[in-house]
């Protein structure tokens, strides 16, 4: 079921029923004030129909979970302190916004298709709006390419992404977070290098977050030792004077640090990292899912 949902002024959709209830709650929205409407088109008062929507079987989104098999070999140990992983800040109905756009985009591809196919059976050349350009096509990956990734920070998809990859139970993913109290440069490299010894991990490979405050800085990755590559291999960096703590995450599997780095980098768009990482993660084999159909839709 496709719906749309209207104040009067603005519409958002096309949203499923579950999106609509997930919109209505993550909004407190005054019902009685909008309105809905299906494929009829015929508007109706939204309070009427969320009983209804409510009692329809909602199959969630089989987001595709790309994990690999992990061989004895490769495997690390359990980090032997854990600390609960910091609040995710999510934004549900601005991820619902951002889907309905993604709705949109690929609805106005299908409809230029299905009409360049019934030209076709019609033995007539299709409409010059109905094609694509080589510049319309990439206009359109990169747009889609954008609002998707929108989704996943909003929606927290990506969070998803990463807890499967690293250590510990939901809450956890195997953190360490480590506040520096240092009040220069040299102080806290020294305080990073003793709290990485004092959690276990000074040895471990894993993805390492510069940050200040709330905000994402500098994220990176080894898969050597993390203690090295952070106080010596990033020693005098100037992103260390704004830097008040340090977050660690450790992927269950060494060779995945690449794959975590980059899910990282997506999530939380760090402030001076010159590059997006290494494009092998689950994000990337969704986008190009998404970049293949696109071809496909877009063909002459």
């Amino acid at each position: 079921m496709t719906l749309y949902i209207s104040d009067g002024k603005d519409v958002l959709g096309p949203l499923n029923p579950h999106e609509v209830l997930q919109y209505v709650q993550g909004q407190s929205l005054k019902v009685e004030n909008w309105q809905v409407c299906d494929e009829t088109h015929v508007w109706k008062p939204l309070a009427g129909e969320l009983a209804g929507f409510a009692l329809i079987k909602h199959q969630p989104s089989d987001v595709r979970k790309i994990i690999q098999d992990i061989e004895p070999g490769d495997q690390q140990n359990k980090p032997t302190s854990q600390i609960q992983g910091l609040q995710e800040k999510l934004d549900l109905p601005g991820s619902l916004e951002k889907i309905a756009k993604v709705r949109q985009a690929f609805d106005a591809l299908w409809h230029k298709q299905r009409e360049r196919l019934v030209a076709l059976v019609k033995n007539r050349e299709p409409d010059d709006n109905l094609k694509v350009t080589s510049k319309e096509h990439k206009v359109l990956k990169e747009q889609i390419s954008n609002l998707v990734i929108e989704y996943w920070r909003k929606s927290g998809v990506l969070i998803e992404w990463i807890k499967e990859i690293t250590w510990g139970d939901p809450s956890e993913l195997g953190d360490c977070y480590l506040k520096l109290q240092g009040a220069d440069m040299e102080k806290k490299m020294e305080e990073a290098g003793k709290l990485l010894e004092e959690k276990g991990v000074h040895d471990w490979a894993g993805c390492y977050c510069f940050m200040s405050g709330d905000r994402y800085v500098y994220i990176g990755m080894t898969t050597d030792s993390l203690g090295e590559r952070i106080t010596v291999g990033h020693k005098n960096k100037f992103f260390w004077e704004e830097t008040d703590a340090i977050r660690i995450l450790i992927p269950k599997n060494a060779k995945q640090c690449k794959k975590l780095e980059r899910l990282l980098i997506l999530a939380y768009e760090p402030k001076i990292n010159d590059s997006e990482g290494h494009k092998s993660s689950a994000a990337d084999e969704c986008l190009e899912v998404i970049e293949k159909e696109l071809e496909e839709l877009t063909l002459p």
